[in-house]
């Protein structure tokens, strides 16, 4: 059997007068001019199990959490491409609305899936489009392997991770 304190509605009622007054006081926080509070990113991802044989594969798969999704590898689509001198970027691109923790959600779950790619790349480079720019983080393969060790990724130490970054955005 559960036990009730018979001072229990007491104390209900005190609080809920004490908290009335505080409101009616105008003593309670303003929250008419104070900026939104910015989102805040997960904890940790899962690493995905399944996969990805190519960049369609990877497209598709990230195509859901992500709007206007580009994923592609510089050797494929620059024709200028130097493949002896230079390293094979994965390149996946998407549209940005310049909220910093769900860019950094999106960065975070883009390492985890691309963690499992099982085509060749040498560095992956996370661009986020907007209207003001783009920002961009670069990881090489053993950074993305390295984040992804534990089967899991810590989103908000994602971007501190990479191995270079171009972000005025956020900044």
């Amino acid at each position: 059997m559960r036990s009730v304190s018979k001072s229990a509605p007491v104390a209900l009622a005190a609080g809920l007068a004490i908290a009335s007054l505080v409101a009616l006081s105008g003593c309670g926080t303003d929250t008419g001019d104070a900026p939104e509070a910015a989102s805040t990113p997960t904890q940790t991802l899962e690493v995905v199990a399944q996969g990805f044989d190519s960049t369609e594969d990877l497209a598709d798969y990230l195509a859901k959490p992500l709007d206007d999704v580009d994923v592609y590898l510089e050797s494929e689509a620059n024709p200028d491409f130097d493949e002896e001198n230079e390293p094979d970027r994965l390149h996946v691109e998407f549209a940005s609305d310049e909220d910093e923790a769900a860019d950094m959600e999106a960065t975070a779950q883009i390492v985890q899936a691309v963690s499992q790619a099982a085509f060749d790349y040498d560095i992956l480079m996370v661009t986020g489009d907007l209207s003001a720019g783009e920002w961009s983080y670069l990881y090489h393969r053993d950074t993305v392997a390295d984040l992804t060790a534990d089967d899991s990724i810590a989103v908000a130490g994602v971007w501190d991770a990479s191995d270079q970054s171009f972000d005025t955005v956020h900044r």
